[in-house]
């Protein structure tokens, strides 16, 4: 029975599709033990799989990272990525490196699929010293940064007639590492503490490149076309979070029957401690408009500061495997995960977000017309109102979101990133 290590940092958009992972590698026989924070033992442990946890600095709660003062002054952009960087995912990676040794002296025969953010596993890709897995997967739950002649992180570099459009991309890239510079200082510094003898590629290509394959949560036709990608990079597909066996329908639910277009609006798991940006705005937006909003809050309903106009129905948590069937718009402040779900549900997307990886969503979504970037984390009603009336009746991006949902379903994540890492 193959033995698997699951790991991720303790980040709910991050965690989310490795605990369905591990749910599916289990199922298959697989003995699987997953790697994460604390506060989510109960969570991997509800689900039938053995838990360890990671510790010291490495044992974060993301809540209070999303709500961090010091963060929320930085402008977004390099700045913010910069802090986020350093905070989430560099300063843990002693700690996660000591957690995922203590697991590998318990025993050396195990594989490790991490989330692409999880450093534990590079300082021994590195040459410190130490144990390394049988194999080692990482899976991308964000949109692709790998450095190319072809594209951005944001797109390729929009050029005039008679100019070279990849040596616009390579000026660009190269801008974005150097601003990206002290993350990339910090990051060698903690890898020579640990004995690291080789030093991290360009930023940010190594947690793609350094791990003996990795897994990008997305598929063709939504990420940007690279053709200078390394073989080792697959794109595998969605690998949503399902519903718990004991979750209820609200008793609303019968409102979702199809009688009229359902809009569906989310600020994600983190960024919901203000509803006034983005889901407030949509509920005064859609008010009389005929559709049925369904608003996901993250929190709980008593969180907003609006009344609850006629046409919606709020909700705490509604998991979007049973929802985004039902929906004809997702409304979102940009998270991959949930875009990714809207689109394989054939539903189009309009996206609102500034910070982490939400403006290369919505550049995505809009390079490819399966949905709106609105280019703001704070969208006006009206604009709301107009993105939405637009999507109701655009059957071009329709068929565009309908091409995309079958290249979703010709994909089986899970038995993709089995086959990767058994090797």
């Amino acid at each position: 029975m193959p033995k698997i290590i699951v790991a991720a940092p303790p980040i709910t958009g991050e965690l989310a599709p490795l605990l369905e992972l591990a749910r599916g590698l289990a199922h298959r026989g697989h003995q699987v033990t997953v790697l994460t924070g604390s506060r989510f033992r109960a969570d991997v442990e509800s689900k039938g799989l053995a838990f360890s946890s990671l510790t010291g600095g490495a044992d974060f709660d993301d809540r209070e990272f999303g709500n961090n003062a010091e963060r929320e002054s930085l402008t977004p952009g390099p700045e913010q990525l910069n802090f986020d960087w350093e905070h989430a995912f560099i300063n843990p990676m002693p700690d996660q490196h000591a957690a995922l040794q203590e697991l590998l002296e318990q025993d050396p025969d195990q594989h490790l699929v991490s989330n692409a953010l999880f450093l534990g596993a590079v300082p021994t890709a590195l040459g410190a010293p130490g144990l390394k897995p049988r194999r080692w997967v990482a899976v991308s739950a964000v949109p692709l940064a790998l450095s190319s002649d072809d594209t951005t992180f944001l797109g390729p570099v929009p050029v005039g007639p008679g100019e070279d459009g990849k040596a616009a991309n390579r000026a660009a890239n190269a801008q974005f590492a150097q601003a990206m510079r002290p993350t990339q200082d910090r990051l060698n510094e903690v890898l020579r503490s640990l004995g690291a003898t080789e030093t991290f590629p360009a930023f940010v290509d190594g947690i793609l490149t350094v791990p003996d394959a990795a897994a990008a949560l997305t598929v063709p036709g939504f990420e940007f076309e690279r053709s200078d990608a390394p073989d080792s990079l697959h794109l595998v597909g969605n690998l949503a979070p399902r519903r718990a066996a004991d979750w209820q329908p609200p008793h609303w639910w019968s409102d979702l029957d199809g009688s009229r277009p359902v809009v569906v609006v989310t600020q994600g798991t983190l960024a919901n401690h203000d509803l006034s940006q983005l889901i407030e705005p949509a509920l005064t937006a859609l008010a009389d408009l005929d559709v049925t909003v369904v608003a996901a809050l993250g929190r709980a309903v008593d969180a907003l500061s609006i009344p609850v106009p006629a046409n919606a129905r709020v909700a705490e948590y509604i998991p979007f495997d049973a929802l985004l069937p039902k929906a004809d718009v997702y409304i979102t402040n940009g998270g991959a995960g949930g875009i990714h779900q809207a689109l394989a549900a054939g539903v189009p997307v309009i996206a609102a977000g500034l910070t982490e990886d939400k403006p290369a969503n919505a550049a995505r979504l809009a390079h490819h017309g399966l949905g709106i970037d609105l280019q703001t984390a704070t969208p006006t009603p009206e604009a709301l109102t107009a993105a939405t009336e637009r999507l109701l009746k655009d059957t071009e991006t329709g068929d565009n979101v309908q091409r995309l949902t079958k290249v979703y379903a010709a994909h089986d994540a899970l038995t993709e990133i089995e086959r990767l890492a058994l090797g």
